[in-house]
């Protein structure tokens, strides 16, 4: 694979990333969309505060923020009485990665120019307790599994993750990675999109969310909030599981325009989510 990007979001790649939906990927997503740009340092009690609201319990906020400071996501500022956090240069690099994939969900990648990255990757038994954590980055850059042992993507630049995990892992011996494109020996594209990813299951996911949040009709800026949040939760899952198949592969696919309604959803519900956001650090200041 090609040479790493800047050190600062090659480190924060090497990091796991914190699981969608738990307390540590809540805490990011607020600071991320909610705090992000602004870079404010947030006091805990506002943390546990606006956190509580959304489920989670004093202890496991507390552990969240414990697990992204020791990630090196969060720094600590002492405020009088008062313990504050702030993003450090690989959390902003973290939370503007996941900004970006997150507004990319509706983006057809109509110019896709019929370039594939493909990878063979052989895990021995030995080590097969990696196994889990090897596709679970391949398939965070998108690619698929047509094969046994064969992974392929449509996008040749997104390999970052995989890449970090493959070579810590120490399986860089044991894998092939180049690009080209499909010369019709063998399985077609659509035969290739078809085994590589589930994408009838994935706009079934896309049409439930659809339904789910165009449903929710928030009341004032406290439950903008919760609404804002339970969504992003449920786009950083769509990070992992949205592969970004490009039109030219999938043209009558629904899932870009479920996605273009989820975004719609999020930019009306920041501003009112922001307010509501500031008037629990006001109160905690």
């Amino acid at each position: 694979m090609p040479s790493a990007p800047n050190a600062v979001a090659e480190s924060a790649a090497r990091a796991p990333s914190p699981a969608p939906r738990t307390a540590q990927a809540t805490l990011l997503n607020i600071l991320g969309d909610i705090v992000f740009p602004a870079g404010a340092a947030t006091p805990t009690a506002a943390f546990l505060d606006a956190m509580g609201g959304l489920g989670f319990s004093e202890p496991a906020v507390r552990q969240a923020i414990a697990r992204c400071a020791s990630s090196g996501w969060i720094d600590r500022e002492r405020h009088g009485r008062s313990t504050r956090w702030r993003l450090t240069a690989r959390g902003t690099a973290l939370v503007q990665e996941g900004i970006a994939g997150v507004e990319n969900l509706a983006d057809p990648h109509a110019g896709w120019d019929g370039r594939w990255r493909i990878a063979i990757i052989t895990i021995s038994n030995e080590q097969r307790a990696v196994r889990d954590r090897v596709y679970r980055a391949l398939r965070w850059d998108g690619f698929g599994n047509p094969l046994p042992s064969v992974w392929v993507s449509p996008h040749p630049q997104r390999h970052r993750r995989s890449r970090a995990v493959l070579d810590e892992l120490g399986l860089a011996d044991s894998t092939l990675s180049f690009v080209g494109v499909a010369d019709g020996i063998g399985l077609d594209v659509a035969e290739i999109v078809r085994r590589g990813w589930d994408l009838a299951g994935l706009a079934e996911l896309y049409a439930g969310l659809v339904d789910r949040f165009h449903a929710v009709r928030p009341a004032n800026d406290a439950e903008h909030f919760v609404a804002l949040l339970h969504l992003d939760q449920e786009l950083q899952h769509l990070l992992v599981t949205d592969p970004h198949i490009p039109s030219a592969l999938i043209p009558a696919w629904p899932g870009r325009a479920a996605a273009a309604r989820l975004l719609a959803l999020r930019r009306a519900w920041h501003a009112p989510a922001v307010r509501h956001w500031r008037a629990v650090v006001e109160r905690h200041g």
